[in-house]
């Protein structure tokens, strides 16, 4: 069996193939948290190798929806409401795709599911096709597997205990019992003259029904097997679970496509694990922009993965989203000077301001915004400090006003500004990155750039004021702030 553990390997294996085609599955019976997320994601991953590389490629999403309802999954799906749980709980054991939508807006339990997926896949710049199996049932795509595998049932049974002694599978085949239209606890009592017995132990009761006729779906395996064969797949991510000798999915799966089904040898695309504590879960998709979560999920698709704290500290850190900037540094530096602008963002930067406050309140503990200078920070400043603060920023208002240089421009004129002011040029740099809150943040020629004038010229007066009312103090009439004087209003 050949298993591809990176892109690349990907690349080598289908060099001479023009269509590729990918797939990957899902029951969508609830919206879980990231940890789900990575196999859509490498599979998108892949697609967009293969494409750069030159290949046409299909991408398919497969909603087991024929799958039966568990408890569990019910629970996360309504949020673990105890009225809607104790409303819904008797759907437990029918196929998702036979379910009403609790809310209402679907016309299907799974059909709502799949749209939540899907749009979180979008969100994500992940866009797969589609493809509902209950729909494929119900069509007869699967009808002639299903024919085959009820006609051949001991032979298979007898293949898989030579072939695969450590697999013994319970079922072949899951039918939905007609009368009460369960599928959970029914089994194949016999198959007969080209009839099958179905026992349902949920209702109790036996019934008789052409193979031609019959409703319900193969065990994950065959299934798998089938919708590699109907839509001729070629490759698929699977964890190192699937990939047991003896019991994994791919290796039974690809022995019953080519001994039953005459169906495609699929190359398995290998991707690790991914753990993560529950205090952080649905916290990453608000909070992490695309490129960043796509990154952490699929730079090394084969790695395992924990998605602590520190961590994720870490990928934020490193990752840029702008020239320059790590997603933690535009977080810290100019998602501040963004929110005092929001006008004038586009639709991608607002998408990265509201991950940037998401990040700010889930992981730092703290609200963004853009200070105003306080009265702490003029304490104790000198009025030459403060005079050269001011006249530095009139200097850039007035640069930025009148001749709105591009940055490569703007970055030449300001070092030469500010290689012309006083003695107390490093107190005065340092006062101005205090009272815009960039100590520890970008070059100040770069922030002088990016602040909105308006804020500068706010900054500027303020300045003005406190020069003024600490210089002259024979004045009569000092200067005032909302009533009260400057040198204690500031």
């Amino acid at each position: 069996m050949i298993t591809a553990s990176n892109y690349s390997d990907l690349l080598t294996q289908f060099s001479d193939k023009h269509l590729v085609t990918l797939s990957t599955g899902a029951t969508c019976a609830y919206l879980g948290d990231e940890r789900n997320l990575r196999e859509f994601l490498v599979a998108d991953e892949a697609a967009r190798w293969l494409r750069r590389a030159g290949h046409t490629v299909v991408f398919f999403l497969i909603d087991d929806s024929l799958d039966p309802l568990n408890f569990r999954q019910l629970r996360v799906a309504v949020n673990k409401n105890e009225e809607l749980i104790e409303k819904f709980q008797h759907w437990c054991g029918k196929p998702i795709a036979h379910l009403p939508d609790p809310w209402g807006c679907h016309e299907s339990y799974a059909a709502h599911f799949e749209e939540e997926l899907v749009d979180r896949l979008h969100r994500l710049d992940c866009h797969p096709t589609l493809v509902t199996t209950a729909q494929l049932y119900e069509r007869g795509v699967y009808k002639p597997y299903v024919t085959l595998v009820l006609e051949r049932y001991d032979e298979i049974m007898a293949f898989f205990a030579e072939r695969f002694p450590a697999y013994k599978p319970d079922k072949l085949f899951w039918p939905i019992c007609p009368h009460c239209r369960y599928i959970h606890e029914t089994r194949v009592e016999a198959i007969v003259n080209q009839s099958i017995e179905i026992c349902c132990d949920h209702c109790n009761k036996r019934s008789i029904v052409p193979i031609e006729e019959v409703e319900g779906k193969l065990n994950w395996k065959l299934d798998c097997a089938v919708r590699w064969t109907v839509f001729n797949i070629d490759c698929e991510p699977f964890n190192k679970k699937y990939l047991e000798p003896q019991t994994g999915t791919v290796p039974i799966a690809q022995a019953v496509c080519a001994e039953f089904f005459n169906g495609p040898d699929v190359v398995p695309l290998l991707y690790g694990t991914v753990e993560m504590k529950k205090e952080l879960s649905y916290k990453l998709l608000d909070s992490l922009p695309t490129t960043v979560l796509r990154s952490m999920m699929t730079e090394r698709p084969a790695t395992d993965i924990n998605l602590s704290q520190e961590k994720i500290m870490t990928a934020v850190s490193r990752f840029g989203v702008l020239p320059g900037l790590s997603y933690l540094d535009f977080i810290k530096q100019l998602l501040p000077m963004w929110l005092l602008t929001p006008e004038k963002l586009t639709q991608s930067q607002r998408d990265l301001v509201a991950n940037g406050i998401a990040f700010s309140q889930n992981f730092l503990d703290a609200n963004i915004c853009l200070q105003m200078p306080t009265r702490a920070h003029f304490q104790d400043q000198t009025v030459p400090v403060i005079r050269e603060v001011r006249n530095l920023l009139r200097e850039v208002i007035r640069l930025r006003q009148e001749e709105d240089p591009e940055w490569e421009e703007f970055q030449d004129l300001i070092k030469q500004i500010i290689a012309t002011m006083g003695t107390h040029k490093g107190q005065a740099l340092h006062r101005l990155r205090v009272l815009v809150g960039q100590e520890q943040g970008m070059p100040a020629g770069r922030f002088l750039f990016v602040l909105p004038l308006d804020y500068l010229s706010v900054l500027e007066y303020i300045c003005d004021l406190f020069v003024q009312a600490n210089t002259d103090r024979s004045v009569e009439t000092p200067v005032f702030a909302n009533g009260v004087p400057l040198s204690t209003a500031v």
